[in-house]
């Protein structure tokens, strides 16, 4: 090993470390990584900047846009809302709802499918008194697994072709992932309509239902006195509104209900204060002279109104709100609401609310005066509400993108018309017809995804630049010896699927793939074969909910723990991993 191999691999070695301690972003350590190699001249600046120059990272963004001008329409809820039935038999929707998404999740990337099928299945569940935790998680592993069956299914699948491209390697035909993405599918599903289905928790409602039941274990109600010092002063000069474990929500007076509560807010005789915090907090609260506590239920009626309702969030795992607290990422300013109660592995956080660092996954109940179809459109929340959509009549914008999405598939399986081409003609049709705009386009694009898979590839060249690739594949031969091919395959899946439980697809992805291509001179190999293992390894991760954001997305609304995630996924972990190395054996070896 040379001093050069070691200081990449240690430079790996802190930055999985880090990231699985979740001090930081993913994006900043590798980000932080990469200026440690450009520093110790192993990267040049343009090695670090090449990933943005990959053509699948750009296919990435193409996708999304499109994705997002289909949930965009509405189509995709209202066709669900018909698929699902009416929830007489709880297995019978489950089915349905699973073979329905297989069908569409092949042709679209599944994170805009789950986020936009997530609260559409908690209003269904909710409707029809069914256990929401039965179909979110099963949801979510549906949309991985069938989108293994084309390269357009999952992000991963088209960084993998832009590795491929990079590498001068043959890319994957439109349906080349199917050989192996098909009978994972179906395996799979048959496992979560029967053993994985016994092995989810049985969840009902929302936390917005949790809140609305028992408001007294989320805030405090106080009435003001004759005794309170300011009154008709304002709540700054009153110093009530942010203190040491309790935040002032909102204020009832006369029966109207002051959402949020602003600084200049001027405190009368009589208002009825509502705090968070737990019954704890109220000794605190009952030290300021004029603060008279309630001793009856809170009735929620008086907190929310036709401008002022509860909402139920989630926290991405590429939000900029991750690892802030509410009070730095100044939330109430920024997103217009006010932080009710933070659900974390199905349990509420009672401490102090501001005071939070927030994490990928987690759940947020807020009051909020935003409208719904404005919330659906931040990029740091996923927004689950539960309020009907409104039916209006169809026009082009709902057809077009799905048109030009088929047409673009066909195209490029039948080799007219690169895949990369056609999707950025169709995402020019889609801006010249007015379905998308410019602002649209700047929600839908992901950045910290795009930003993620690029600086991934930056790590990989540094491998490859300092020959620590071989290093790699040949420690994995000497582990396996004269064994048969099929153990280092099962060797390098397991590597892989690792490392995107701890890290991402594209992270583990870009950095398996330089050694893959070493290892498969090395044992003179298919090189196809062993990409498409690490490729299909990298996206079926079902362990934990950080292996996939599809997972994160369902994480909070299902109301699941992290050991949730454990019982029903390491079993399709498993069946995925021995499906996948004997049919790719069987495919590329044998016929």
């Amino acid at each position: 090993m040379t001093l050069n191999i070691a200081i990449v691999l240690i430079t790996l070695l802190v930055s999985f470390v880090l990231m699985a301690m979740e001090i930081t972003t993913p994006n900043a350590v590798i980000l932080c990584a990469l200026a440690f190699l450009m520093f110790v001249g192993i990267l040049s600046p343009s090695d670090a900047l090449s990933g943005f120059a990959n053509d699948g990272l750009a296919t990435i963004a193409l996708m999304y846009i499109i994705a997002y001008a289909i949930a965009k329409s509405n189509l995709i809820t209202r066709l669900f809302d018909r698929i699902l039935g009416d929830g007489k038999s709880e297995k019978r929707s489950l089915f349905r709802l699973l073979a329905s998404v297989s069908l569409i999740s092949p042709f679209m990337n599944n994170t805009p499918i789950v986020s936009t099928l997530t609260p559409m299945v908690q209003r269904w569940c909710k409707q029809k008194g069914l256990a929401v935790s039965k179909f979110l998680i099963p949801l979510s592993y549906a949309t991985i697994l069938s989108g293994l069956l084309t390269v357009l299914g999952t992000s991963t699948n088209l960084v993998a072709q832009g590795l491929l491209s990079k590498y001068d390697l043959q890319k994957f035909g439109t349906f080349d992932l199917a050989i192996v993405g098909i009978p994972i599918t179906i395996v799979g599903l048959v496992y979560l309509l029967t053993i994985g289905y016994r092995l989810l928790p049985t969840y009902y409602g929302s936390s917005v239902d949790d809140v609305v039941a028992d408001p007294n274990d989320y805030m405090i109600e106080m009435t003001l006195g004759p005794d309170f010092e300011y009154l008709d002063a304002t709540v700054a000069e009153a110093k009530i509104q942010n203190l040491s474990r309790s935040f002032l929500v909102a204020i009832n007076r006369g029966g109207q209900a002051i959402v949020p509560v602003v600084e200049s807010t001027v405190l009368r005789l009589g208002d009825r204060l509502y705090f968070t915090g737990t019954f704890d907090c109220i000794n605190d609260l009952m030290r300021i002279k004029g603060l008279v506590p309630s001793t009856q239920k809170i009735d929620m009626a008086d907190i929310t109104s036709e401008g002022a309702r509860l909402v139920e969030v989630s926290v991405p795992d590429t939000s900029s709100l991750v690892n802030q607290t509410i009070k730095s990422s100044r939330f109430r300013n920024v997103f217009g609401s006010v932080v009710v109660a933070i659900r974390r592995n199905g349990e509420n956080l009672e401490n102090r609310l501001g005071s939070i660092r927030l994490k990928g996954g987690d759940n947020l109940v807020m009051l909020t005066t935003g409208e719904a179809d404005e919330l659906d459109t931040l990029k740091d929340l996923h927004v689950f509400n539960v309020q009907n959509v409104q039916t209006r009549k169809h026009t082009y914008k709902d057809f077009l993108p799905i048109f030009l999405l088929v047409a673009t598939i066909v195209v490029s399986t039948m080799g007219i018309l690169d895949l990369f081409v056609g999707l950025a003609a169709s995402c020019v049709v889609l801006f010249l017809t007015k379905c998308v705009s410019v602002s649209d386009i700047v929600k839908a694009v992901d950045m910290n995804v795009l930003f993620l898979v690029a600086s991934s590839y930056a790590l990989g060249l540094a491998m490859s630049n300092v020959g620590a690739d071989k290093f790699i594949a040949k420690s994995l031969v000497a582990i396996t010896g004269d064994a048969s091919p099929l153990i280092y395959m099962f060797l390098i899946y397991f590597v892989t699927n690792f490392l995107t439980a701890i890290l991402s697809n594209a992270a583990a992805l870009s950095l398996m793939f330089p050694i893959v291509v070493s290892a498969a001179k090395l044992e003179n190999l298919p090189v196809m074969m062993l990409v498409m293992l690490i490729t299909i390894a990298a996206t079926a991760d079902f362990s934990t909910p950080i292996g996939y954001q599809t997972n994160l997305i369902v994480y909070g609304p299902g109301h699941y723990k992290f050991t949730d995630y454990f019982k029903v996924g390491i079993p399709l972990n498993l069946i995925c991993m021995v499906i996948c190395v004997f049919v790719t054996y069987y495919f590329y070896m044998v016929i």
